[in-house]
């Protein structure tokens, strides 16, 4: 294949891909919304689940907090009454109780982060979902009137054809017409100059027939009368 041959090769490819029909966006934003609302679900589930863990933390937290001052009254009772080995496994029950709380509230912190971190998520995607709907339907709207567009312009290529074959058969009947009424115009002229010689009408048996059906008819009368 030559040169040239593969550069019209590629106009054609180039022309049949400008007027190939165009690939239908509505669809497939309506499966990316599709998909984007099922994210938002996931992430409204996560948040539930974190918020429920977030409250059995907090509902254990406080029952170690509430057990705290009651070891240490404990020890303060176990000492007054001189049993020191109490006291002192009350206060070891103490710090084990108050290492659980720490662990508690490092997780409960951790929880909290992670609920913020979702809420934003959940904000962000909803923000995100809320302007593609709306894009969505700027493009339903601009897709529709292109497809009602192509199809006005072809209407209007079949109606053009077709006013083109009216206004040709017009102009010949105008032409005609503008004949026709020369021609009588002249005749007319020739009638009223008495001119009837230069009339150049139309030999045929039928101007002959009448010509004798007149003749017999003047013929006739006087021998009536």
């Amino acid at each position: 294949m030559g040169f040239l041959d593969r550069i019209t090769q590629k106009l054609k490819q180039g022309t049949a891909a400008a007027f190939a029909p165009a690939v239908d966006p509505r669809p497939l934003n309506v499966s990316a919304h599709q998909k984007q609302r099922a994210l938002l679900v996931q992430v409204s589930g996560a948040i539930q689940d974190v918020i429920a863990a977030r409250g059995r933390l907090e509902a254990s937290a406080a029952g170690v907090r509430a057990k705290l001052p009651a070891l240490e009254d404990q020890a303060r009772d176990e000492l007054r009454a001189g049993r020191k080995d109490m006291a002192r496994l009350a206060l070891q029950r103490r710090q084990v109780a108050a290492a659980e709380l720490r662990t508690l509230d490092r997780q409960l912190a951790e929880v909290q982060r992670e609920e913020v971190a979702l809420s934003v998520v959940q904000q962000r995607l909803s923000a995100q979902i809320e302007a593609f709907a709306a894009r969505q339907q700027v493009i339903r709207a601009r897709y529709s009137a292109a497809e009602a567009q192509v199809r006005i312009n072809e209407a209007m290529t079949g109606v053009s054809a077709d006013f083109e074959s009216l206004t040709a058969a017009l102009q010949r009947a105008e032409e005609r017409t503008e004949t026709l009424q020369a021609r009588a115009t002249a005749i007319d002229r020739l009638v009223q100059e008495g001119d009837l010689e230069s009339l150049e009408l139309p030999a045929g048996d039928d101007v002959e027939v009448q010509l004798a059906a007149l003749e017999s008819d003047l013929t006739e009368k006087p021998q009536a009368s």
